[in-house]
Parts: structure tokens; C-alpha cells; sequence
């Protein structure tokens, strides 16, 4: 795995995997990491997958349901998912940004380089 010790956003590898997401991705040895920009009205459809995730909502809002409970989350608010939850959100009417962390690291995902 690369040494990557300081990145700013532009140089990060980009996802963009559903319709209204943009990903900034770092990888590292134990975790993924995700910067997520959300443009308003994405709706991420429900799925799941074999490693926990977790994050915080740093701007806007959405409503995001875990193992079939919902929640409206707003800046500051935080989130954990457990391997193998179903789980999804909609974004309201502004853009939102959440930072996701997926532990252990995602392989479905780019490296870091």
C-alpha cells in the first residue's frame, strides 16, 4: 500500500458508483475512508455489505434508514451501520457531505494512490 500521510481532496481517487455521489477515497491498512458529496434529492437505494461502516454528516441533511430505522440527520449527526445491515438514505433538498469510514477496508473500492 502506498504512503500517503497528507492529502487534500483533489488528490484523491474519485467513485462515483450511484447517480448524485461523489466519493474522495482514502485507503488505508484497517479502514476506508470517504469523503461523500450528496447532490440534492440522491437517493441511495438500500444494499449491504460485510464490513461496519460509520460517519457524520458535515453539511445538509438526509434521512437515512439502518436495519429498518429511520432517522432525519443533520450536520454534527452521526451514523453506524453494521456488517451486513441493510441500509439507505435520501438526501433532502440541499447538497450534503458525509464522511464515511468502513471498517475493515472496503476491497471493492479503488486504492489509494
Amino acid at each position: 500500500m502506498p504512503r500517503l500521510y497528507f492529502a487534500s481532496p483533489r488528490d484523491l481517487p474519485v467513485v462515483r458508483s450511484v447517480e448524485g455521489m461523489t466519493r474522495r477515497l482514502v485507503q488505508t491498512e484497517h479502514a476506508t475512508i470517504a469523503i461523500t458529496d450528496l447532490e440534492p434529492k440522491t437517493v441511495i437505494d438500500t444494499h449491504k455489505h460485510q464490513v461496519e461502516q460509520s460517519g457524520v454528516v458535515v453539511k445538509g441533511s438526509l434521512v437515512y434508514v439502518i436495519a429498518g430505522e429511520q432517522r432525519i440527520l443533520r450536520p454534527g449527526d452521526t451514523y453506524r451501520v453494521p456488517a451486513g445491515a441493510s441500509h439507505g438514505a435520501r438526501v433532502f433538498e440541499e447538497a450534503a457531505r458525509v464522511i464515511d469510514v468502513w471498517a475493515p477496508p472496503r476491497d471493492d473500492l479503488p486504492k489509494t494512490t
